[in-house]
Parts: C-alpha cells; structure tokens; sequence
C-alpha cells in the first residue's frame, strides 16, 4: 500500500543529503555529465539535458509520495552539490530496497559516497523500519565495491547480464546488508 515518505535531510560530519527537488537540475547536470557515471549507471550515453534531469527528479520527487523511492543531493556542509544518493527501489511492505549513488568527479575519492551509502543505510533500518538493503554494482566500477565493502555490505553473488542499457548487457554484482548485520 503506498504511503507518503517524510523527506528528512540526514548529515555527518562532513555531507548533508537532502531531499531532490527541482532546484538541483542545473548542479545536478554538471555533476551527471561524466563518462565514468554514465558508464556505470542507467543513465543514457546521450540527450541528458535539463528537462531529462528535470523529469527524473520528478520521479523522486513522485517517489516521496508513494513510497517507492527516496532521492537527495549530497552536498557539502557549503552546499556544493557532489552527488546523488537514493534509495531507488524500495518496498515499505517487504522492508527491503536498493541504494543508489553517484558522486561526480571533483569529490571522488575523500569517501563521499561511503559516507552517503552509511547515512542512507541508517536511516533505512532506523527510521523506515527496512530488513534488507542491496547494492548492485557493475563488477568493474571498482570504486563502487570498494564502497560498498567499506560500508559493510556483503557480495551475495553475480546476477549474469542483467543489466540492459542501449542494447548492451552486462553483469551486476548484488551486495546486502541486514538489518542484523
């Protein structure tokens, strides 16, 4: 049964996630428009523009309001903006979803996105009552699984060519974490 998110801004000391809205487009637009995040994600190699960005923060934006999903900018405790983090599927009923992120390339590599998978973990199992947690990870975005080892999430195996993107497939490597873990 669907039910409204409350959309909290949840911060360490050193990010602030903060729920996606339609003022993020033009940062968020600079931040996506990067070969590596295009690589890895299931954003499209071409036609990313305002009005792309703007439509998939709407989704989000949705996604607040059913329950489906939860998106953020993260950003620095300046408000730069260096990424995007999000549970992209998630089921209230079944206590699972799946955390989503990218981080652009100017804040790659200080533990930006760690810090986002750690924030958005907590308050998955504290606040929204989840069991489970996944990551699906391409096995070569080393970056990504380094991530997800450093945040405690375990490789449960490889899902062989399920991931489709512009008539390419390719594996994906699922990562868990438990609420008991």
């Amino acid at each position: 049964m669907p039910r409204r998110l409350a959309a909290p801004s949840l911060a360490d000391d050193q990010i602030r996630l903060e729920p996606l809205a339609q003022r993020d487009v033009e940062e968020l637009l600079g931040v996506v428009d990067d070969a590596e995040i295009v690589r890895f994600t299931r954003l499209p190699t071409s036609g990313v523009d305002s009005a792309w960005v703007s439509g998939w923060i709407g989704r989000y934006e949705a996604g607040w309001e059913d329950g489906s999903r939860a998106g953020f900018s993260i950003r620095d405790h300046d408000r730069r903006l260096l990424g995007f983090g999000a549970l992209v599927d998630l089921d209230l009923d079944r206590g699972e979803g799946e955390i989503g992120y990218l981080v652009g390339p100017a804040a790659r590599g200080r533990g930006v996105a760690r810090r986002a998978v750690d924030l958005l973990t907590r308050w998955s199992f504290d606040e929204l009552g989840l069991e489970r947690l996944e990551l699906r990870i391409h096995p070569d975005n080393v970056g990504s699984v380094k991530v997800a080892e450093r945040a405690g999430y375990r490789l449960d195996g490889v899902l062989r060519n399920v991931h489709f993107k512009e008539g390419v497939r390719s594996d994906l490597g699922v990562w868990s974490r438990l609420k008991t873990d």
